[in-house]
């Protein structure tokens, strides 16, 4: 596990969360704050400052 910037949005500021990286080159992210609107097929893009470390697409959403 890690902790980086994400973002979700086009010109919105990466939102903190935790990355644990999982089989086949997944992710799971887990936002610190709710986040609205985040849909399958969408893009999110990993910032550790301003330098991107990662992104790729959305693949299912979990409410907690």
């Amino acid at each position: 596990c890690f902790r980086a910037g994400v973002m979700i949005r086009y010109n919105a500021l990466p939102q903190p969360a935790v990355l644990t990286v999982l089989a086949q080159g997944r992710v799971r992210i887990e936002f610190d704050q709710p986040q609205r609107a985040i849909a399958p097929g969408q893009a999110a893009v990993v910032y550790a400052g301003e330098e991107v470390l990662g992104g790729g697409k959305i693949l299912t959403r979990v409410l907690a």
